[in-house]
């Protein structure tokens, strides 16, 4: 037995947390101050870092994300308050609910769910401020003014609330956080919406323990009555909480919870003016304490807004006795203080022009770190990295040189190819550079498609055009490549189906063309954030140095980590603070936020400069991702949400798509989004200043509210065709399981047939995560079959990648959820053996291929087929040549029955040719491998073809036929350049000249 420290109650040895009030049980000789989930991961993503807070509903960690490098606070919902799945339930559907508040003045609620042993959580953003309790506590009482910015902030937050049908019920100044601005100003949050009825099955009785309900202080009459209640039961509590703040009590005080709400019902409403007479309150804010107290709903405020209004009117009032100390918002009538430049309640620009100085102050230069900005200032603090990227540049003379800038966000990287772009282009280099999409979609070969275009100075969509024009282009492999950029498709019917190959040649023909025609000595070539761009572009990559060999081309990437592969690499530090100060044009202050001798962000550098002071103040956020946070709450709303929409577009979208997605309203806030430097806008394209402040942004967004906005992207870009990839991102980032599953599901099953398992492997990967969610919110199994098949074609994409030992766990991880005599068990057994052959692991290959044969031979020949076409390929392997020849032709018989496609047909029976002429059977070999070519042929599959005359090639080889072997490997190659397959071009054009130098020649390996 244990005892908890914070009740005292008595618990079971191996208890974690205590049944009667939920605080995490330690072991004995423990530190009571020590917590179990301190130091875990939640949620993949959040580490719990230290507890800061214990309440009814759970414990509050600060966390760190670490994806992005931002603080969030973590609420871990106490275990005995959700003890059953019906409870579970309501938990969702209150923590959906509460995360579609998107309102500066509510807390956003950026993720929440279920650990794998049952720990729910919600993921918020972290606050930093006091609770308004404390700050009447410290600083009470309160100057009125004050009182009617805060309470505007509370409802302000509330008639968003309400206008989603989400009532508080447990509003109080516990639950209203309070944050001093720079300003001068508050910013205020109210926290816990919808929380306050995740328990308790709809009862309202507040003396059921833990059941929380409200508060009996702040609760309305027809709350403590047990009746329905609706935004108006929050707009009382705000009304006891302005009383509270008024007079420094409470309107209605006893000695139990039960006697407080009786009162509430039956008391008249108490006078804030007699209650404390020394105060002063003004009639105005009496009034609206009274009126908002009203024990009948009907005669309170209606509305927040109503009551907002109400306030606005009394600060207005309030205001007109301090000459010169505030400002009034032409738009809202609401008052601010001389140096705001923005109304704190609406956002509009505040000021008489004409009490401005004739003669402006000179400002500051502003020097952005990303480009393209009309005005990018000097680049402070990289020359050395200049002069090494021009070194490098001056090397790649006759030769391919790949080199790389490596750094973490925000310190540059993109700046520095920029600026070494142009330094390029003034030295007479040709320079073509791209990236990946926004948000990184993994649509193949973007950044190869863009940059080829340039070259070639023709549109996007018209390579396709272009690569049906022989006269322009004679090398049927450009044309391939061009075609296959124009619409990738792969290489149909081969075993490794990327024309990635053909995509190369294209390149370089391109930088041949374009070096020729600007009559230029170097091509300068820059892909920034490589490592995100799609697996396609990442194999013509690997592909150029022997395609450009003996070209003067440097490519230079740019990325987070390091590679391998790359002849010399530029690392990336932050600025030193003599740097910083250069670039804000103040000395440091002792105390900045980074200690001396540390570096600081170029990207950190540009948010704090939106702050009120070019300094470094020790007061300022200490991480990019909080000072980003810290910017994004200066703006307005409808600058915060035109900025959300930008954000989740991926940081750039079209104007168009834009005014679709995006509220009416909130397309005025992009004006002072370019104003602020945070987007801009160049004819119809709107971009974000940075893609990772627009990263930052995307999932700042309240959970559910980010949601909605990626399902209106979705629709608005399901309309327009646009790729798959694109599509499927957001989906994924959408609502709406079954049909993001069907695409994620295509996505991967395209990228396996175009040759990319890199991109299926993040779209299974995807599938199986979104699968198995679905399965622990709901309960329902129902969900297992598809966690199954992700899982399966996951297996084989991790194997094609390589990663054997991980496709290996992936598929044993679920092989129990299949039935042991289904076929879904038997497809599991197949991919099981593919992984172990791939592992050189012969004999469990053939036990995983024996135990699916048991399940489906007679009863599934789509499975039976491909099983007996895998144990051909092991015996092969093995060196039985006849018996893979008899799996081989059991394989195509059962296909053939079945009435499988030509392309099924052919690929087993070029198969089965293989294996006889590996026995000696070269008339039986001739006869399949011509069957298999003439399938191949009515498939339209001629890389399969080329595979097949390949064959034949080396029958009539082996019968000493060096014609007929000759012409056939002629005619492989011609049909491999215009299938676009470059590695079977060169082995089969390689055949044909031993075929005509030598005879009879060494047979050429298969």
């Amino acid at each position: 037995m244990r005892v908890c420290h914070q009740c005292g109650a008595a618990a079971q040895s191996d208890d974690r947390f205590c049944a009667t009030c939920g605080a995490a049980l330690f072991s004995e000789g423990s530190s009571g101050n020590a917590d179990p989930l301190v130091g875990r991961v939640i949620g993949g993503n959040y580490v719990l870092q230290e507890i800061v807070g214990v309440g009814g509903m759970g414990r509050v960690y600060r966390a760190e994300q670490t994806t992005l490098g931002r603080t969030v606070a973590i609420k871990v919902i106490h275990p005995h308050l959700l003890g059953d799945e019906q409870t579970v339930a309501r938990f969702y559907t209150e923590a959906r609910a509460s995360s579609r508040l998107n309102h500066p003045n509510s807390v956003s609620v950026i993720d929440f769910g279920r650990t794998d042993d049952g720990i729910l959580y919600l993921a918020m953003e972290f606050l930093r401020g006091k609770d308004l309790a404390m700050v009447m506590h410290e600083e009470g009482p309160l100057p009125f003014p004050r009182i009617c910015s805060v309470l505007v902030g509370m409802l302000d937050a509330l008639g968003e609330a309400h206008a989603l049908d989400i009532v508080h019920r447990d509003l109080k100044p516990e639950n209203v956080i309070v944050r001093k601005l720079r300003t001068g100003q508050d910013l205020v949050k109210v926290v816990d919406f919808g929380l306050a009825t995740i328990v308790g099955g709809g009862g309202t009785s507040i003396t059921r323990p833990g059941l929380v309900c409200g508060t009996p202080d702040y609760m309305s009459p027809e709350q403590g009555k047990g009746e329905t209640i609706d935004g108006r039961g929050d707009l009382y509590a705000v009304g006891v909480v302005l009383y509270e703040l008024l007079t420094d009590e409470l309107p209605f005080e006893a000695e139990t919870p039960t006697k407080v709400v009786l009162r509430h019902i039956n008391d008249p409403i108490p006078d804030p003016r007699v209650t404390a007479p020394h105060r002063g309150v003004p009639d105005v804010l009496a009034d609206i304490a009274i009126k908002a107290l009203a024990k009948r709903a009907d005669d309170r405020y209606q509305s927040a807004a109503e009551m907002a209004a109400e306030l606005r009117r009394a600060a207005d009032a309030l205001a007109a006795n301090r000459d010169g100390t505030t400002r009034t918002c032409p738009a809202c009538s609401a008052t601010n203080p001389t140096n705001m430049k923005f109304c704190g309640s609406c956002g509009t620009r505040i000021g008489d022009d004409s009490r401005r100085p004739t003669s402006p102050t000179p400002k500051k230069p502003i020097r952005s770190f990303y480009p393209p900005t009309d005005d990018r200032g000097p680049l402070v603090g990289r020359d050395e990295e200049l002069a090494r990227l021009d070194a490098l540049r001056r090397e790649a003379t006759g030769r391919f040189l790949r080199a790389e800038i490596v750094g973490e966000h925000g310190v540059g990287k993109t700046r520095l190819m920029h600026e070494a772009a142009g330094r390029f282009a003034e030295a007479g280099d040709l320079v073509a550079g791209a990236g990946p999409l926004p948000f990184y979609a993994p649509v193949p070969y973007t950044p190869i498609r863009t940059i080829v275009a340039g070259l070639l100075q023709v549109a996007e969509d018209e390579l396709s055009a272009v690569a049906r024009d022989a006269g322009m282009f004679a090398d049927p492999m450009t044309r391939a490549g061009l075609s296959e950029l124009g619409e990738p498709k792969g290489l149909i019917g081969s075993e490794h189906p990327s024309r990635a190959g053909a995509v190369c040649e294209a390149l370089a023909t391109a930088v041949r063309i374009a070096s020729s025609r600007e009559q230029v000595e170097r091509v300068v070539l820059m892909i920034d954030d490589y490592s995100r761009c799609d697996g396609l572009t990442r194999e013509v990559i690997d592909r150029l140095p022997d395609a450009l060999d003996r070209d003067s081309v440097l490519l230079l990437t740019a990325d987070l980590h390091g590679h391998t592969d790359v002849t010399d690499q530029v690392a990336l530090l932050g600025l030193t603070l003599e740097q910083a100060s250069e670039v804000l044009g103040e000395p440091p202050v002792e105390g900045a936020p980074e200690a001396v001798g540390r570096r600081l962000l170029p990207l950190y550098l540009d948010q704090i400069r939106e702050h009120d002071t070019l300094t470094l103040d020790p007061t300022l956020p200490p991480r990019l991702a909080d000072a980003v946070a810290q910017r994004v709450e200066r703006l307005t709303l409808r600058a915060q949400r035109a900025l959300q929409v930008i954000s989740a577009f991926g940081g750039r979208c079209d104007l168009g798509l834009f005014r679709e997605v995006a509220a009416a309203r909130d397309v005025e806030g992009l004006e002072e989004l370019r104003e602020s430097n945070l987007v801009q806008i160049t004819g119809t394209t709107i971009e974000a200043g940075h893609r990772f402040v627009a990263e930052l942004v995307e999932a700042f967004i309240p959970a559910a509210a980010r949601k909605d906005l990626h399902t209106k992207i979705l629709a608005a870009y399901s309309e327009r065709s646009a790729p798959l990839e694109v599509r499927a991102e957001h989906a994924y980032r959408a609502d709406e399981p079954m049909r993001t599953l069907m695409t994620l599901e295509r996505m991967g099953d395209v990228a396996m047939t175009r040759g990319d398992p890199a991109t299926a492997v993040l779209a299974f990967q995807r599938a199986v995560e979104l699968a198995r969610r679905e399965t622990l919110e709901s309960g329902d199994t129902v969900m297992d079959t598809a966690t199954v098949t992700f899982s399966r074609k996951l297996g084989l994409a991790l194997a094609k990648t390589g990663e054997l030992a991980h496709a290996d766990g992936v598929v044993r991880e679920v092989l129990d959820l299949t039935n042991p005599y289904d076929s879904a068990r038997a497809r599991m057994h197949l991919v099981l053996g593919t992984i172990a052959s791939l592992r050189d692991r012969n004999r469990d290959a053939m036990r995983h291929y024996g135990q699916a044969l048991e399940i489906c031979a007679g009863v599934e020949p789509e499975v039976e087929g491909a099983l007996q076409v895998a144990l051909g390929d092991l015996r092969l392997q093995g060196g039985d040549a006849t018996a893979a020849s008899n799996a081989f032709r059991r394989a195509l018989e059962v296909q053939t029955e079945m009435g499988a496609s030509s392309l099924v047909r052919a690929t087993s029976q070029l198969r089965l040719a293989h294996a006889l002429e590996v026995t000696g059977d070269f008339e039986a070999a001739e006869e399949h491998a011509k069957g298999a070519r003439k399938l191949a042929e009515d498939a339209d599959a001629p890389a399969l073809e080329a595979r097949a005359a390949a064959n034949l090639g080396r029958v009539y080889e082996a019968m000493r036929r060096s014609t007929e072997a000759r012409l056939q490997y002629e005619d492989a190659a011609r049909m491999a350049a215009e299938a676009g397959d470059a590695d079977g071009f060169r082995a089969f054009t390689d055949a044909s000249l031993m075929r005509e130098t030598s005879d009879p020649p060494p047979p050429p390996s298969s």
